[in-house]
C-alpha cells in the first residue's frame, strides 16, 4: 500500500531542489559550451543523456522527499525524447502516471504533487494518467502518437514491475498484431511529413528535428525496426546483425550531431527551437569552432550539416527498407539473369554475384549505372550499399581508367535520365570521388537567400533542365531554346559544363577563374580531344556573361556585342554558354527566372548570333541608321501618321534613339507623340506573356521628372526593372520605363494606371509631393524582415562598357524608394540618366546606371568620381 505523503516544508525542499536544478543545468550548459568547442559535435547524445537523468534524478528526490517512497501499483515512465534520453535544454518532459486499478486514488495525489512541482521549476510538461490496458486500447488509434511514444517509454520510478507489464503486454501481445499497420503509417507520416517540411535535405533554413535528414529521420527508422523486431534501440539491430557497425557507426555520429546542434540552437534562442534559420547559422558555425578564411566559416558549417543530412536520410532509408523488405518465394528468387562483369537482375534489380566485383575491377563501379540505365532496372540495397563502401577507394589511377571514362562519357552522351543517374552517382559518393573537383562542392552552401540549393545539387539541376528541353518538355515555353538544345552534338560537353562549372567555388573567391584551370585537368583525365577541352575551359570561365551582360548591359550597343562575338568566336560555342545560362539560372531556385530575363537572354543571343553569322563587324554610320530605321518606321505605321509629321519627329530625336529602341517601338512612339499633342501625355505598351508593361512619358524637359516617376511608381508598388531615357532637340523628353507587379504584367489593372496618370500630373505640375508620396510608401512596407544574409552594398564605377556614357553599378539590398533615392541624388550631382537596368534577386539588387554630365560627356575626374560614390552610398545607405 502507498505510504501517506510526510508532512514536509515544501517551500524549503522546492527551494533546495531548484537551487540544485538550476546549479546543475548550469553546470550541463557549461559542459557543452566546452566539449563541443573541443570537439565539435562528438557529445551530443551523452550531454542529452545527462540533461535526462537529471530530470530522473529531481523527479525521484521529490517523489521521495514528498513521501512517495516505495510505491506499488504506480509507476512513472519518460516518453518521447525524454523517454530516448535525448532531452534538449528546452524540450518537452513528457510523462506517463501508470497505475493498476486499486491505485487509482494515489496516482492522482502523486501526479498532482510531482506536477505543481515541475510546473514550478518552469518546466514544459506532457503527461497521461493511465491503466495498462488504456495504454493497449489507446494504442490500436489511427493516429500512432500514443503507440510510438511507448516505443520509446522508458522506466523512471516506482513500481518496476507494471512498467515491466506493460512493455511485455506491448512487445508480445500488441506488436504482434498490430506491427504491419503501424509501420504502414509511419511510413506514410513520414512522407507527409518530409512533404511539410520541404521535401529537401538542402533547403536554406532547415529543421533539424522534423525535416528531410533530420532527427525525425533517424526516430521513424528506430520505431519500425522497434515493431519490427521487438528491439529497443540501434545497438540491438546491430546485435542481430540488421545493420552492420559501419552503418551503427554512422548512425551514432549523425546523431550526436544533430543532437549537439538542436541544444546550441535551444541555447542561443533561450526557448526550444528546431529550425536552423539564418538568424543563427552563423552563431552556431563559430560556436563549434569554425572560422572565416577562404570560404566563410558558417559555409564550412553548413557544408557538414548537409553532409550528415544527407547521411542521415540515406542510412534512415536503408534501415526502413530492410524492415520492410519481404523475403521473396524461393521461385522468384530462382529466376535470375546473368550479366558480364558478376552483374545479375533479379526480382527486377541489378544486383552482383561477389561483394569483391569492385574491389577486383573498379570499372564495375561505374558499370553498376550503365547497367542499370540500359536494362531499366533499379539498383538493390545491396549493390547501392557496395558502392557507397567502395567509391572511396577511386584514385587517380582509376579516374584515368580508359574504360571508366569511356563508359561515364556515354552516359553523358546517350543515357536516358541522365539527371537522374548523376544525382544517384552523387547520393552514393561516387561522382565526388571520381572528380574530386566536385568533391568539393558536394554539399556546399552559399550563405544567402539567392540560391537555394547546395551548389552539387544546383549543379546536377542544371543538367536536368537541358535534359527537359532536349525532351521537349519546355517546347511551348522556350521554342528557341528547345530548337537549339535538340541541335547540340557535344551534350557530353555541356553536361560536364554543368557539373565543374562552380567546381572553383570550392577554393574560394573568383571560382569562374579558378574552375578554368580545372577544366583542362579534368577534361585530361577523361581524355576529351583539344576542341572539347578547350570549349568546356570556355564555358566555365565565362558562365557568368551572359547574365552579366543582358541584365547589366545596353544590349543595343553595338560595340558590346561586338566585343561579346569576338569573346565566343562560333556560333556552336554561343549556343553551349546560352544553354549553360539558362540552366544556370533556372536552377538557382524558383524564383529567381523570370520571362524578364528570359527576355533579354534571347535578345542577347540574336544580336550575337546574327553578327557572328556576318562575320566582320562594320560599324554603322549615324546617317546610314537613321535612314535604315526612318525606312522601316514607315513601312510600320504606313498611313496612320503623315510622312513629313513623322520625318518631323524623328528629326528631333538624338542619335542614340535610334540605336536604343527597335523600329517596331519608335512606330508605337511616333503615334503616340501625334495623338498626345501636350506638354505632358504617358502612354503603356502591355507584355503579359514576357511579365513587364512599358511605361512611357512624354512631356517638357524637366531634368527632376526621372526621380519623380521613380517616386510615384515606386508609391504604387510597382517593380522598375529598367529605363531608357531620350532628351529631344527642342527641348522634350521621352522616358520609356519598363515594369511589373509582384513579377507579373498589369494589363489587368486600369485602375491602377488612371491613378498614376492622376498622381504623376499632380506631381509633374507641383501640387502634389512626390518626396511625402515615398516616404508614405516606406513607412507601409513591411515593418517585420525576416533575418537573411546580408552583404555590405558597394559602388563600382565603369568607363569601358560604354562609349557614350559612364557605367554606375550599384550593389545594395532592395527595398521601397531605392531607385528614387539614386535618381534624386544623381539629379542633385547634376548627372544625367541615359538608361538604367535593375537587377533583382530576392533581397539583393544591382542598379546599373548609364549616366552623362549635363553636356553630354563621361565622367573621367577622379575627385569627381569619388563624390559621386560617397554620396550615392549615403543614399543607398540610409533609410
Amino acid at each position: 500500500m502507498l505510504k501517506k505523503p510526510l508532512v514536509i516544508n515544501k517551500e524549503d525542499l522546492k527551494a533546495e531542489l531548484k537551487f540544485y536544478f538550476d546549479r546543475s543545468r548550469n553546470n550541463l550548459r557549461e559542459k557543452h559550451r566546452r566539449r563541443s568547442k573541443k570537439h565539435k559535435a562528438s557529445l551530443g547524445i551523452e550531454l542529452c543523456r545527462e540533461r535526462s537523468e537529471l530530470n530522473d534524478e529531481i523527479i525521484i528526490r521529490a517523489l521521495s522527499e514528498f513521501g512517495f517512497k516505495d510505491i506499488k501499483g504506480i509507476s512513472i515512465i519518460a516518453l518521447g525524447g525524454y523517454g530516448r534520453n535525448e532531452l534538449c535544454p528546452f524540450s518537452d518532459i513528457d510523462l506517463l502516471i501508470l497505475y493498476s486499478a486499486k491505485s487509482k486514488k494515489w496516482a492522482k495525489e502523486l501526479t498532482e504533487h510531482l506536477l505543481y512541482f515541475l510546473w514550478d521549476l518552469n518546466l514544459e510538461i506532457g503527461h497521461s494518467v493511465r491503466t495498462i490496458d488504456e495504454c493497449l486500447e489507446l494504442s490500436k488509434d489511427d493516429d500512432t502518437t500514443i503507440l510510438t511514444s511507448l516505443l520509446d517509454s522508458r522506466h523512471i520510478y516506482g513500481d518496476e514491475k507494471l512498467t515491466k507489464k506493460l512493455e511485455n503486454k506491448l512487445y508480445n501481445e500488441l506488436l504482434p498484431e498490430y506491427s504491419n499497420i503501424f509501420i504502414e503509417k509511419k511510413i506514410a507520416e513520414s512522407k507527409n511529413r518530409v512533404r511539410r517540411f520541404g521535401g529537401s535535405v538542402y533547403l536554406l533554413e532547415p529543421n533539424i528535428k522534423e525535416g528531410e535528414g533530420s532527427l525525425r529521420d533517424i526516430q521513424t527508422a528506430l520505431w519500425v525496426a522497434q515493431a519490427r523486431y521487438k528491439i529497443k534501440n540501434f545497438r540491438d539491430l546491430l546485435n542481430i546483425g540488421v545493420i552492420n557497425s559501419k552503418e551503427h557507426r554512422v548512425i551514432e555520429k549523425c546523431y550526436n550531431f544533430l543532437l549537439a546542434v538542436r541544444s546550441q540552437l535551444h541555447y542561443l534562442a533561450k526557448r526550444r527551437e528546431d529550425r536552423l534559420s539564418f538568424e543563427y547559422q552563423e552563431k552556431v558555425a563559430r560556436f563549434f569552432g569554425y572560422r572565416d578564411a577562404e570560404l566563410r566559416a558558417v559555409e564550412k558549417f553548413m557544408r557538414v550539416y548537409y553532409l550528415r543530412a544527407r547521411l542521415t536520410n540515406q542510412q534512415s532509408e536503408r534501415i526502413i527498407e530492410t524492415c520492410i523488405t519481404k523475403t521473396r518465394p524461393s521461385s522468384e528468387s530462382r529466376r535470375t539473369t546473368y550479366l558480364d562483369n558478376g552483374f545479375t537482375i533479379q526480382g527486377g534489380y541489378l544486383s552482383v554475384t561477389s561483394r569483391n566485383v569492385f574491389v577486383e575491377n573498379p570499372v564495375n563501379l561505374i558499370r553498376a549505372f550503365e547497367y542499370a540505365n540500359i536494362h531499366d532496372v533499379k539498383m538493390s540495397r545491396h549493390l547501392t550499399w557496395l558502392i557507397w563502401e567502395n567509391s572511396i577507394h577511386i584514385d587517380d589511377k582509376v579516374r584515368r581508367n580508359s574504360d571508366f571514362n569511356a563508359i561515364f562519357l556515354r552516359i553523358l552522351k546517350t543515357a536516358k535520365n541522365v539527371s537522374e543517374i548523376l544525382f544517384e552517382m552523387n547520393e552514393l559518393r561516387l561522382l565526388a570521388h571520381y572528380i574530386p573537383e566536385f568533391g568539393k562542392i558536394v554539399c556546399m552552401v552559399q550563405h544567402d537567400a539567392y540560391h537555394v540549393y547546395t551548389v552539387d545539387v544546383h549543379s546536377i539541376f542544371m543538367v536536368r533542365e537541358i535534359e527537359r528541353l532536349t525532351n521537349y518538355f519546355y517546347e511551348d515555353e522556350f521554342p528557341l531554346l528547345t530548337k537549339l538544345a535538340e541541335s547540340v552534338e557535344k551534350r557530353h560537353v555541356l553536361y560536364l559544363a554543368c557539373l565543374i562549372h562552380d567546381a572553383g567555388k570550392g577554393s574560394g573567391k573568383d571560382h569562374s577563374e579558378k574552375g578554368a584551370i580545372m577544366a583542362p585537368v579534368i577534361a585530361g583525365r577523361m581524355g576529351l580531344n583539344k576542341q572539347e577541352t578547350k570549349q568546356l575551359e570556355f564555358l566555365v570561365k565565362h558562365h557568368l556573361i551572359m547574365p552579366h551582360y543582358s541584365q547589366r548591359r545596353d544590349l543595343h550597343d553595338m560595340s558590346l556585342i561586338e566585343r561579346f562575338s569576338e569573346m565566343v568566336k562560333s556560333l556552336e560555342t554561343l549556343i553551349l554558354l546560352f544553354l549553360l545560362t539558362f540552366a544556370d539560372i533556372r536552377s538557382v531556385g524558383p524564383d529567381v527566372w523570370s520571362n524578364w530575363k528570359g527576355m533579354l537572354l534571347r535578345e542577347l543571343y540574336l544580336r550575337t548570333a546574327k553578327h557572328l553569322e556576318l562575320g566582320e563587324y562594320t560599324k554603322e554610320s549615324v546617317e546610314k541608321r537613321k535612314e535604315r530605321v526612318v525606312d522601316k518606321v514607315l513601312k510600320i505605321i504606313k498611313k496612320q501618321v503623315p510622312v513629313k509629321k513623322v520625318r518631323e519627329i524623328l528629326e528631333t530625336m538624338p542619335d542614340s534613339y535610334f540605336w536604343g529602341h527597335a523600329p517596331k517601338a519608335i512606330a508605337n512612339h511616333i503615334n503616340f507623340i501625334n495623338k498626345s499633342g501636350s506638354d505632358f501625355a504617358i502612354d503603356l505598351v502591355h507584355h503579359p506573356k514576357a511579365e513587364y508593361d512599358e511605361f512611357i512619358f512624354w512631356g517638357n524637359d524637366d531634368k527632376k521628372i526621372i526621380y519623380k516617376i521613380c517616386g510615384v511608381l515606386t508609391a504604387h508598388n510597382l517593380n522598375i526593372l529598367g529605363a531608357r531615357i531620350v532628351t529631344t532637340n527642342d527641348g522634350r523628353v521621352l522616358d520609356v520605363f519598363y515594369v511589373n507587379k509582384l513579377g507579373k504584367s498589369t494589363s489587368e489593372e486600369k485602375e491602377l494606371w488612371d491613378k498614376i496618370d492622376s498622381v504623376l500630373s499632380q506631381v509633374h505640375r507641383g501640387k502634389e509631393d512626390v518626396e511625402q508620396l515615398v516616404n508614405k510608401r516606406k513607412s507601409g512596407a513591411a515593418s517585420y524582415e525576416k533575418v537573411i544574409p546580408k552583404y555590405p552594398p558597394r559602388i563600382e564605377i565603369d568607363n569601358n562598357s560604354s562609349d557614350t556614357s559612364t557605367v554606375i553599378d550599384i550593389y545594395t539590398h532592395d527595398r521601397a524608394g531605392l531607385l528614387y533615392d539614386v535618381a534624386k541624388t544623381l539629379d542633385k550631382l547634376r548627372l544625367n540618366i541615359n538608361y538604367a537596368k535593375i537587377a533583382t534577386k530576392v533581397d539583393q539588387v544591382v542598379d546599373v546606371l548609364y549616366v552623362s554630365t549635363r553636356a553630354g560627356k563621361k565622367i573621367t575626374d577622379e575627385k569627381r568620381i569619388e563624390r559621386i560614390k560617397n554620396a550615392l552610398m549615403d543614399a543607398i545607405t540610409t533609410t
